[in-house]
């Protein structure tokens, strides 16, 4: 039988004992707990108290996320990647303000029960003057990584807890949060604190180049391999190379005091000379005489002559995709704001409604847009084929497999963008080696070979709930957390506001000159549209086509399944959801019978592509 856990329950028990006994120094305890007990104890509170009291409201709570919104989105991933290496021990990942208020929480189910009693829950706050010593708490008390063990903690109600919490740092220094893993004692993790620390560091990073995301970052390692991982050295450098900020790893190359400092006073060599550079990881010397490997990452604005924010204004990019539907915009935004700090997006929304249109104009206005953008449709992918397709394989990996081997669509998008349509019809197989893709940022090409390391920007899209299917196990929920940094819903155009500015700028994009008959207008907007803007779009390029040179559009310039729209009894608006299906297969029903059964030529009147007409037609069949 192993007796450490005995000795280490009987050691704690003892130091918790002369605790108790106001012990200023008991031997084996955590470093500051001791000092935190003293505070604790100073400030009048109990050990036998309860705190479940020091709990938010509703309201209050979605006050806090509010004010934290750019905090909680940096550092879901990164939540995300933790709760994937405790799962199954009794544990949660916790994200807290900077007063020790919890934010977020993903947790193992069986833990959630006991953790529950002691408010260790979204709303409850785990400062030291209300919830005595633990880590958050002595973390926040002592702004570095503190961990406290069982008996440890304070309050007698929570000594069934093992904690470990690190602060979360903006780039002025400033605490803005914390990052904390707990769970039942018995579970202990020996590497708990180092994981929160290393999880702390990553979100930094994150932090770093969002708040600077108009200015160069400059990465930097003595070694290239490691390049792009947590022990890189970041700077954000202006446009004369002037250093504005930099994360806790180039601290250590530069010192404190080098926020003000130009490129020409850390490295042998110009800013400018870097700049003309044509080498994609320059090795240059620090003044110190540390040799490093540079990679430079200009911003937007050099890359397109404009800002990011310019681009969201001036009409080139995501302002085409709406015509005044103020609630599109605002997603846009939200959307903007997102993939710019390299968290994963989720796009969801019928076909047709313009998934892949944002993700262009996300990728073209972000700090990527000098690299690839790889639009892989997991429903149109073979499910034979589809591991090679994405994942790439060696030579000889199979039987007509190019000799020199693939290195598959992941490897492509290195250093651009990587949009997984339909990723909710990716077999199952495929999402376990995604996942680890996601995680460890490297791609193992089929039939062996050496790992890719890979770096890109992740956006996925589905025209099913995505949520509903990891409920039924039909998707990996660690993949669907990892995927869904922040997830955004593109609404249909019979929902949108600015229906009918959208075909007139659709019809003026294609003639200038042309005009819509009013019973014309009438029809299209009374229509429901199960295509949505696709399908817009090519009624406008069919109708167009049919009018007489120099006439308006009328009626009978339009599609047959246009045209069977009862105006007086089927607006948009009157249509009620749950009948859409039912529009929705009318419509199919027309298109297919208007082109004697061709599923190609139905598929383009709808504006839709044939698998999806097929897997319509399908959906029918099965619902009768």
């Amino acid at each position: 039988m192993d007796e450490r856990p005995f000795n280490d329950r009987a050691r704690l028990a003892g130091a918790r004992r002369q605790l108790l006994a106001g012990e200023r120094t008991p031997a084996g305890v955590a470093d500051g707990v001791a000092a935190s007990w003293q505070r604790v104890a100073a400030a009048g509170l109990s050990p036998r108290q309860q705190a479940a009291d020091a709990v938010f409201d509703a309201a209050a709570l979605r006050a806090a996320r509010a004010d934290n919104e750019s905090l909680i989105a940096l550092a879901l991933p990164e939540i995300e990647n933790l709760y994937h290496q405790i799962s199954g021990s009794n544990s949660a990942v916790l994200l807290c303000d900077a007063h020790g208020t919890i934010l977020e929480r993903h947790g193992d189910p069986h833990f959630h029960a006991r953790s529950q009693r002691v408010a260790l829950a979204p709303g409850a706050c785990w400062g030291e003057p209300v919830r005595g010593t633990n880590a958050i708490g002595l973390a926040l008390a002592q702004a570095g990584p503190a961990s406290v063990h069982g008996p440890e903690h304070y309050l007698q109600c929570n000594t069934f807890l093992t904690c470990a919490a690190a602060p979360i740092r903006d780039t002025a220094g400033t605490v803005i949060g914390l990052l904390d893993v707990s769970g039942d004692q018995s579970a202990r993790q020996i590497h708990a604190l180092g994981l929160v620390r290393m999880g702390a560091r990553m979100i930094e990073n994150r932090w770093l180049t969002a708040e600077f995301a108009d200015s160069f970052h400059l990465h930097l390692h003595a070694r290239p391999e490691l390049l792009g991982t947590l022990s890189e050295g970041i700077l954000a450098l202006d446009g004369d190379g002037r250093v504005l900020a930099l994360n806790e790893v180039a601290r250590s190359y530069f010192g404190d005091d080098c926020v003000g400092e130009r490129f020409e006073g850390l490295f042998e060599e110009t800013f400018e000379g870097l700049l003309r550079s044509d080498e994609s990881m320059p090795l240059r010397r620090t003044l110190s005489g540390i040799m490093t490997c540079l990679r430079l990452v200009a911003p937007p604005s050099r890359i397109h002559g404009s800002t990011p924010a310019a681009a969201l204004s001036d009409g080139t990019t995501f302002e085409r995709l709406h015509a005044g539907d103020d609630a599109v915009a605002d997603t846009l935004r939200r959307a903007h704001r997102v993939f710019v700090r390299n968290i994963p997006l989720l796009i969801e929304g019928e076909t047709g409604t313009g998934k892949e249109w944002v993700v262009r104009a996300l990728h073209a206005a972000g700090p990527r847009a000098n690299g690839p953008i790889v639009a892989v449709n997991c429903a149109a992918i073979p499910e034979s084929l589809a591991e090679a397709e994405l994942f790439g394989y060696a030579p000889g990996a199979f039987t007509g497999a190019n000799p020199r081997g693939a290195d598959g669509r992941i490897a492509e998008a290195n250093g651009g963008t990587l949009f997984l349509d339909e990723i909710g019809d990716m077999p199952v197989a495929l999402q376990t080696r995604l996942l680890r893709v996601l995680q460890e940022r490297t791609v193992l090409p089929v039939g062996g070979g050496q790992p890719r390391a890979v770096d890109f920007a992740l956006v996925s899209a589905t025209h099913c709930d995505l949520a509903a299917r990891v409920k039924a196990g039909a998707f990996r929920a660690d993949l669907y957390y990892r995927l869904c940094g922040l997830r955004i819903e593109l609404p249909p155009l019979r929902r949108r506001s600015d229906r009918e500015p959208l075909i007139d700028r659709l019809l003026a994009e294609e003639d200038p000159m042309a005009r819509l008959s009013p019973d014309a207008r009438a029809r299209l907007l009374a229509y429901s549209w199960p295509g949505n803007l696709r399908q817009l779009h090519s009624v406008m390029q069919t109708a167009l086509a049919l009018r007489r040179p120099g006439a308006p559009v009328t009626r009978a310039d339009l599609p047959d399944v246009i045209l069977e729209t009862d105006v007086g009894n089927m607006s948009a608006e009157a249509c009620p959801d749950t009948d859409l299906r039912a529009v929705e297969q009318r419509h199919i029903q027309a298109a297919l019978a208007e082109h004697g059964g061709n599923v190609s030529r139905a598929a383009q009147t709808l504006g839709i592509s044939r698998s999806t007409l097929y897997r319509r037609i399908g959906s029918s069949s099965r619902g009768k």
